[in-house]
């Protein structure tokens, strides 16, 4: 039987959606149907939907930072049986009492355009033209200089730092190519040396050239071990560079841990 989930927000609703998505996941094969309500701001509008997802005996998330709708949502859904989560409520009521202050109660102010997101918005550009060793001149205005064999989540990872406002230059390491010169006259904390288990490398590689048709060596395990070794000894030589490995983690993971690397784990994004 289908069942239908509500999502209330005074926002966009983006965030319910994706906490409930990540919910489902720990079922199989969820018969459930969302219904999306963005910009609530009406108390009017609010008890209409409420109606809606009484009739239809609907589950009820919501994300909104006006204590007088919450406190509506609840009142309505405990009268009538409706099963409801408030996502946003709980953490905001913590911290008030954490801070010492209320909370203003200002729906949007995810959504204002300021120089954060002007900041990542150069992050991710910056990034794009200095993928995969494109571009090697402007060194110093990057944040962040990730260096990796092939194969070892190097652009991805290097655009995920770019969306959280990073500036990013990834190079890849190829021992018969020579690194770029200006690669060695950046301040070295931020240069990141990616690796991989060689067993695991060998299997991602290999599962990538069954996309073309090539007698290439490129999943070799002898010349794997030679670029492992490649990298250790790049560190051995350059003690202040990082080295993170990537086997079996994910884009997040390792991001997460090249941001703790150069800039240390108090890092405020």
């Amino acid at each position: 039987m289908l069942k239908r989930i509500y999502i209330l927000s005074d926002g966009t609703g983006q965030s319910a959606l994706n906490i409930m998505k990540a919910a489902l996941l720990q079922f199989e094969d969820p018969q459930v149907k969302f219904t999306i309500y963005s910009m609530v701001d009406k108390l009017d509008k609010l008890k209409a939907i409420l109606e809606h997802a009484r009739v239809d005996r609907g589950f009820v998330a919501f994300t909104t930072v006006i204590r007088e709708f919450r406190d509506t949502i609840h009142q309505f859904c405990h009268e009538h049986g409706i099963l409801h989560y408030d996502i946003l409520g709980p953490p905001i009521d913590k911290l008030e009492i954490f801070l010492g202050r209320k909370a203003t109660e200002s729906p949007g102010v995810l959504r204002k355009v300021d120089e954060k997101y002007f900041k990542r918005i150069d992050a991710v550009e910056f990034t794009l033209s200095h993928d995969d060793g494109k571009i090697v001149v402007g060194l110093d205005e990057a944040d962040i200089i990730v260096l990796g064999l092939s194969r070892t989540s190097k652009t991805p990872t290097s655009f995920f730092l770019a969306q959280q406002g990073f500036k990013v230059v990834n190079i890849p390491l190829v021992p018969e190519v020579p690194i770029p010169e200006e690669v060695f006259k950046v301040d070295p904390n931020k240069v990141v040396c990616l690796i991989m288990d060689p067993e695991v490398l060998q299997k991602v590689r290999t599962a990538r050239l069954k996309h073309y048709k090539t007698q290439s060596k490129y999943n070799d395990m002898r010349k794997i071990f030679e670029e492992v070794e490649f990298v250790y000894e790049l560190i051995r030589k350059n003690r202040r560079w990082h080295i993170v490995d990537t086997t079996n983690k994910s884009i997040e993971e390792t991001a997460r841990e090249i941001i703790h690397s150069v800039f240390g784990r108090d890092m405020e994004l």
